[in-house]
């Protein structure tokens, strides 16, 4: 389904690059979201576990 939208005849160029914005745009929010929910748990579990903050 994606390698056909990627690859396909059928859409207009502008739908294909919105979607793909947006695409990103999503998954660079989630990454970043993540990451730092990531840092601060390694973090908490390092301090525990060599007793420094």
């Amino acid at each position: 389904m994606f390698r056909e939208f990627l690859f396909g005849t059928k859409a207009d160029m502008v739908e294909r690059g919105l979607i793909l914005a947006a695409i990103v745009a999503t998954a660079m929010a989630a990454w970043t979201t993540l990451g730092g929910n990531i840092k601060t748990k390694i973090e908490a579990i390092s301090t525990q576990i060599t007793g420094t903050p």
